[in-house]
């Protein structure tokens, strides 16, 4: 059996990993593109908690990046059903649009076809 070492994971490795992390100004960036860069830092960021806390003691710098660690999982996750849902949208609309052009079509044919 293969036992681990746990390793302290202190409040300087805490802010460190942070700073490493923090987000830039803007600037004159296009709000979408000012959120997809925001998705990315919070995903690097995800993944750099998630290392670092690999194997670490259960001291209160740990626990306080799990909960950083939880709380950039769920901006992600609901930047990703904001995205969902405007595509859900998008097709539901051109579903609509779809079905309208075809019922156009059937009825135009259905005149022809009178007498």
């Amino acid at each position: 059996m293969t036992v681990v070492a746990e390793r302290a994971f202190t409040s300087d490795d805490l802010a460190a990993l942070l700073e490493r992390f923090s987000p830039e100004r803007a600037g004159a960036k296009p709000s979408a593109d000012v959120t997809e860069l925001q998705v990315r830092l919070l995903l690097s960021r995800i993944a750099a908690l998630t290392d670092a806390l690999r194997d670490a003691e259960p001291h209160e710098a740990a626990r306080v990046a799990h909960r950083i660690l939880l709380s950039d999982l769920a901006l992600v996750a609901g930047q990703f059903r904001g995205r969902t849902n405007g595509l859900r949208a998008s097709l539901a609309e051109a579903l609509a649009g779809l079905r309208d052009a075809i019922a156009q079509c059937e009825a135009q044919t259905s005149d022809r076809a009178r007498p």
